[in-house]
């Protein structure tokens, strides 16, 4: 295992990263990092991931969720410390809002599988969280639920979930999330657009029936 200094650090690199890849927007998501069997170091509540340094990780009690730091944890730490307790095999979990998987999740559909790639690193279908406020225990029951067997899941009207047992690793399952959605909105937007006159209305209007279908 890690220690808690280089969890930290690589708290702090995920975040830039995330921001990097294009996979979360300003200060949006959260990551965390299994510590030992009791606890997590999480990232703070709205700070800018550009700005984060090491020291600003929060360690919380799986558990209790209590936390002995003057700097709150993340809103959704209920959901990262469940994920932990239910699966003992995960180490890292990312909560984030691409723009492709975050358009899934709007739509309120479930992710089906696109490729080999996400059969393997996901499980299979990316299932859809029932819709929850952040951080309640409806949201947190309906993510774990829908996490079951698999490495990653929308949450309706939300964003995506991904853990594995690593941080390395639940990047590979974000990306691949992120690039699955894609083809799968491309895929719809094509099954609409069979006519050769098609127009930019026509367009506005397809998109928005699979957003709102």
């Amino acid at each position: 295992m890690m220690t808690e200094k280089e969890i930290r650090q690589a708290l702090k690199d995920a975040g830039i990263r995330l921001l990097e890849k294009g996979l979360t927007q300003g200060t949006w998501g959260n990551l965390s990092i299994r510590l030992d069997e009791r606890h997590m170091v999480v990232t703070p509540s709205g700070l800018d991931y550009t700005r984060l340094t090491p020291d600003d990780m929060v360690v919380v009690d799986i558990e209790t969720l209590e936390y002995n730091s003057h700097i709150k944890p993340t809103s959704e730490k209920k959901i990262h410390a469940a994920i932990y307790r239910e699966r003992k095999d995960i180490n890292a979990v990312i909560h984030s809002h691409p723009l492709n998987s975050s358009s899934v999740a709007a739509a309120r559909k479930s992710l089906p599988v696109m490729s080999e790639e996400m059969r393997r690193l996901v499980g299979g279908e990316a299932r859809l969280a029932r819709y929850g406020l952040p951080s309640t225990d409806s949201l947190t029951k309906s993510t774990i639920k829908a996490l079951e067997g698999r490495n990653a899941c929308l949450q309706a009207n939300h964003g995506l979930v991904v853990c594995a047992g690593s941080m390395d690793e639940a990047f590979e399952v974000c990306r691949v999330m992120e690039e699955s959605a894609r083809l799968y909105i491309e895929s719809e937007v094509k099954k609409i657009l069979k006519k050769d006159d098609i127009v930019a209305e026509d367009i506005i209007e397809a998109f928005c029936n699979i957003i709102n279908k």
